[in-house]
């Protein structure tokens, strides 16, 4: 009966959606929301495997007429398949050959976290913050995820657990790695990649050119706030199992020894890590040497872009010799067939080609009629607009929802009194999904681990969305005068 409860589930929110009397929607976007919406509820119950249910687009848009299954199949060629592939690859590298554990150990034994699980959380979300003030949330997170996932593997080691078995501690790490990027990224103008976005949009309408430092008066104490309150909402859900990690630093220390130098693999492999983070920060470096006019900056944001460091590296993995004269690279491809998290890729892939069909369709524009219809004062405009985008960066990419409420709020914040410059980097700010798997490159990734599941990944997420909301709106209303 559960079962067959589960499969009328989609079907059942595909009519309620589609009957549903708004204004507003033409008849092919009321009909892609009625799809997606039954694709949501399929994967929230999961009557059969998510990759399955991923697929339902390429049967219904055709069967209504919304498209062709040529131009169906085009929505799904996301950057998003590769990268959460060559990022778990990345991380299933290092546990393979050691270099997780070594890690592990190393960063267990400094003396700030001591053996306590609470300090080695907090430890891990500040320096995935610090890190992610000066390269994007999405590439921080895949340069911290392999360490959070190493971190688990050692402790469930250490404390007897199986490492197939989902534990709190390993929700927290893999949550912890996203929640910390996402508060560093609103910390500097360089934090997210649509921040850039943000400002072009405050110097189009205010004339004003807003700075680098200008931008920190808000995005350091935003940053420090939200860190340390997505760290206790964490602590609140997802409770480490235990406490203080059994056998202390003496048996931290003693591993670490018995480790001796490094192997071929563990060298191999973390010449790939390195590359990787190499490649990640470059065009950052560049465009600080030489600034974002210079032609080799531009050049680099194109080559060097965050989507195109995945490939490469699993270019690396599979070229990188551990021993050439038996012809052992880092992975084998067999190893990356099985290990790949085929069900999330074909997840993240599905809801982004579904909401490039609701714009394609004139989501954007539906939404913004919405928006632009509320009559909102001095303080009601952030309140309502940071949970506003906030939620609708779990359905559209960050760019998107900065591109289409920038345009609509910098202005109406014009007309009322409000700093636009304040609302436009709030907007900003908050245009970071973190409540579903399929909210962008940085929770996918985070899902992608396998420490996370549908239910702890939603109801966190949508508690830290909400607290996140607040505490970013807060803050603006405070400072807004001074920025």
């Amino acid at each position: 009966m559960k079962l067959l409860l589960q499969f009328v589930a989609g079907p059942l929110a595909f009519l309620v959606l589609y009957f549903l009397p708004y204004e507003g929607p033409s008849p092919e976007l009321r009909v892609a929301l009625a799809i997606f919406g039954w694709v949501i509820l399929w994967w929230m119950t999961q009557p059969v495997p998510w990759g399955i249910s991923s697929l339902l687009p390429l049967l219904l848009f055709p069967a209504f007429g919304l498209m062709s299954i040529g131009n169906t199949v085009s929505f799904y060629g996301q950057n998003i398949f590769f990268w959460i592939m060559g990022t778990v690859l990345m991380g299933y590298a290092m546990h393979r050959h050691g270099l997780a554990k070594r890690f592990a150990l190393w960063f267990l034994s400094m003396k700030v976290v001591n053996g306590s699980t609470h300090r080695l959380a907090f430890g891990f979300m500040l320096v995935t913050g610090c890190l992610s003030m000066w390269v994007s949330d999405a590439a921080t997170v895949a340069m911290m995820i392999p360490v959070g996932v190493s971190l688990v593997s050692f402790v469930k080691t250490v404390t007897g657990t199986s490492a197939s078995e989902k534990s709190n501690f390993g929700a927290f790490l893999a949550l912890g790695a996203l929640y910390g990027a996402v508060a560093g990224g609103t910390a500097t103008i360089m934090g997210i990649p649509h921040n850039a976005l943000a400002v072009e949009l405050i110097n189009n309408y205010t004339g004003r050119d807003f700075g680098f430092f200008d931008w920190m008066k808000a995005g350091i104490p935003i940053f420090m706030a939200t860190l340390v309150a997505f760290y206790f909402i964490l602590r609140w859900f997802l409770p480490p199992e235990v406490k203080e990690i059994p056998g202390g630093q003496a048996f931290i220390r003693a591993e670490r020894e018995k480790l001796g130098p490094l192997t071929a693999g563990e060298k191999a492999t973390l010449f790939v890590f390195l590359a990787m983070i190499f490649l990640f920060t470059l065009p950052t470096l560049i465009k600080l040497t030489l600034g974002p006019a210079h032609q080799i900056t531009q050049w680099a944001g194109m080559a060097l872009s965050i989507w195109v460091v995945p490939p490469a590296v699993m270019l690396l993995l599979f070229s990188t010799p551990v021993n050439w004269s038996k012809g052992e690279f880092v992975l084998t491809w067999r190893e990356a067939v099985e290990h790949s998290p085929w069900g999330i890729m074909f997840l993240c892939t599905a809801a982004l080609a579904i909401t490039g069909a609701l714009n394609e369709f004139g989501f954007q524009a539906f939404a913004g009629n919405l928006m632009s219809g509320l009559g909102l004062g001095y303080y009601s405009l952030p309140v309502t607009s940071a949970p506003l985008v906030a939620l609708s960066t779990n359905f559209i990419s960050g760019t998107a929802a900065t591109t289409l409420f920038g345009n609509i709020l910098i202005p109406a914040a014009q007309e009322i009194g409000f700093n636009p410059a304040s609302i436009g980097m709030l907007i900003a700010n908050v245009a970071l999904g973190i409540m579903l798997p399929w909210a962008g490159a940085a929770a996918g990734t985070a899902f992608a681990t396998g420490e996370v599941d549908m239910k702890n990944m939603i109801r966190v997420g949508a508690v830290a969305t909400i607290v996140f909301s607040i505490l970013v709106a807060g803050i603006h209303i405070l400072l807004a005068p001074y920025l």
